[in-house]
């Protein structure tokens, strides 16, 4: 059968790339399903790693380079009697960086990160009886862990003996959560043979919408498709695989390929030119209705239970509307989210995302909403230099299988035709802007070209404290290994890196759009408005020559968006309530639903 491929060179911030080895969520079904995570560094009991001694050999011979090896057990959070509070709010005592006064015995072990190696945590949780152990991360984003050499720093990484995860702090807290409702129960390990009818599924192995935030003047549509596993020790003759996708209006999309047969250890892969394949969802532009959709993928057997079902059922959300362009999903405001920040540089830092669609030409853009992040508790962002960048990419290749495309770490092959179209820059006003929405308007809109490459880019000289957000609810892993284009590259200290960071694709970075049939002679067209009173105090009329819905963005003079809200103008006004506002200069950028915009200066007093 057809191999998933998954073949473009990764930033990892873990080592162990095999999909059988898994990191998920059994019991109670609000937690079930596979993390992101990042594992104890070159250990060699991880696949994909090489043994260099800053760990020890896990007890009874336990190696999840070998098929079966897992352990599962309930949580249990550390406790060693530390008194205090961390900068996150949590326990100190519960960082584990001494001597634990409970019972962990048979447990996996929780713990926080922050003061002490990773070691000393491992160490003393398996001197209390844990067969594994969780660490939470203090902000978004996971890495890999470094076992301690040096016996001034506590307990030493070789004289640990079971296996540890590091897992972002959105999940963390979400485990933790579940802990206070009862028991929680986690599977950690090689799933490939540790049970007897087993099919599933990995996070990142299957397609979703080419955009989170998908624009209705260009959209239409994508092919579903799926890898599937058996992971069981049995064979099975009646494995069907379901798509569907519900959108505002109700279903909207439903297929079922199968019943099939998966030989225990084999693979069905359900893709576009494949034996197997779902048809495409595609409607044509102009006919997908605006809001919010869901696409989920259910694989079953016939006549038997899964012993493993956690991995048998994932979802993607994504939405359509006029305004943007997004690889992350939008909220209700049409911005978009982030719960992840991943960092791994010194000096500088490009956070990217590719644009290139046959109907892109439709287009036309102005700037770019984003989330800038740090960890105020050490750093500052306020005064940091943020540059958003568009370029024109220019390299000549097809997709990542085509003969010119000659990545090569050492001469950015693939990333030395790049031209610089226009570029904006923002300067955050003070600390409270850390995870907030901000917009940078570039100093020249261009109107895109249809099936040109373009890529978009967040870069920062202050990389080793300034990052940006991600959605990490979105995996386009799948989209690209399959379609075999680029979707989120990042640059790390003079490195391109084609497929960016591991296990965060989707960039909260979305592209401020209008339908360039208002461009004219290169300039965007513009209706002339007024805010009344102004200054004004909680209430303003907005009197544009025009009527019907629009969208509002309020953005202080540092590029922060203050609100977003959707407006209706009726005999060319609507009123707006800013009382949630504080005394400042604001911007009011109005877009109609013809594209047209206006931007108003109002001032709050």
């Amino acid at each position: 059968m057809k191999k998933f491929l998954l073949t473009i060179l990764t930033l990892a911030t873990c080592g162990a790339a095999y999909s059988q080895v898994v990191c998920a969520g059994v019991s109670p079904a609000a937690i079930q399903g596979n993390y992101d995570y990042g594992n104890q560094g070159s250990c060699g009991q991880w696949p994909g790693e090489t043994d260099d001694g800053t760990w020890g050999t896990w007890t009874g011979g336990l190696d999840f380079n070998n098929a079966g090896d897992h352990i599962q057990a309930e949580l249990k959070l550390v406790e060693d009697g530390e008194p205090g509070w961390n900068p996150q709010g949590n326990p100190v005592s519960q960082e584990g960086c001494n001597t634990l006064n409970n019972d962990l015995t048979g447990k996996i072990a929780v713990v926080y990160r922050n003061t002490c190696w990773f070691s000393s945590k491992v160490y003393y949780a398996e001197q209390a009886g844990a067969i594994g152990v969780i660490v939470v991360n203090r902000e978004a984003g996971v890495l890999g862990m470094l076992g301690n050499t040096d016996p001034l720093n506590g307990p030493l990484g070789p004289d640990c003996h079971i296996p540890a995860v590091f897992l972002d702090i959105n999940d963390g807290a979400a485990l933790i959560a579940e802990m206070l409702n009862g028991p929680v129960e986690m599977f950690i390990g090689n799933k490939l043979g540790a049970f007897t009818n087993d099919v599933g599924a990995v996070k990142g192995e299957f397609l979703v919408s080419p955009f989170g935030g998908a624009n209705n003047l260009i959209y239409d549509g994508f092919t579903p498709g799926i890898q599937v596993y058996n992971f069981g020790t049995a064979d099975q003759t009646d494995v069907s695989i379901n798509a569907k996708i519900d959108g505002p209006g109700g279903n909207v999309y439903d297929q079922t390929i199968g019943p099939l047969p998966i030989l225990s250890g084999d693979t069905l892969s359900v893709f576009p030119g494949n034996t197997d394949e779902f048809i495409a969802w595609q409607l044509g532009i102009g006919n997908y209705a605006d809001g919010d959709y869901t696409l989920t993928y259910e694989i079953t057997l016939a006549g038997t239970a899964d012993d493993s079902g956690f991995d048998n059922l994932y979802t993607s959300d994504f939405k359509i509307q006029s305004d943007r362009v997004s690889l992350s999903t939008l909220d209700g405001g049409d911005m978009p989210i982030a719960n992840s920040y991943p960092s791994n540089s010194t000096t500088e830092y490009q956070s990217c995302m590719v644009f290139q669609d046959a109907n892109a030409g439709a287009l036309a853009v102005d700037g770019m909403y984003f989330i800038p992040h740090t960890d105020t508790s050490v750093n500052d962002l306020a005064g940091a230099e943020i540059f958003a960048n568009a370029y024109q990419w220019d390299d000549d290749w097809v997709d990542l299988d085509d003969v010119n495309y000659q990545f090569d770490p050492a001469t950015n092959d693939a990333f030395q035709n790049l031209n610089l179209v226009t570029f904006g820059t923002h300067y955050p006003a003070s600390n409270d802007d850390v995870n907030d929405v901000a917009y940078v308007a570039f100093t020249t809109p261009f109107q895109f070209v249809d099936n040109q490459r373009y890529l978009f880019c967040l870069q920062t000289f202050e990389s080793a404290t300034i990052s940006f957000g991600y959605d990490s609810g979105i995996s386009y892993d799948g989209n690209e290994g399959i379609i075999r284009q680029p979707v989120s590259p990042i640059h790390v200290d003079g490195q391109w890196y084609a497929a960016g960071w591991a296990g965060s694709s989707a960039s909260s970075m979305a592209l401020s759009v209008y339908d360039a049939a208002f461009w004219g002679l290169g300039e965007i067209a513009s209706l002339e408005g007024r805010v009344f009173p102004n200054p004004a105090n909680d209430v303003v009329t907005v009197s544009i020559d025009a009527n019907g819905d629009a969208t509002l963005d309020v953005v202080d003079i540092t590029g922060k968006v203050a609100m977003s809200n959707s407006i209706t103008l009726v005999n060319g006004a609507a009123k707006v309530d800013m009382s949630s506002l504080e005394s400042g200069v604001y911007i009011f950028n109005i877009t109609l639903e013809n594209g047209q915009t206006s931007k108003i200066n109002v001032v709050k007093k």
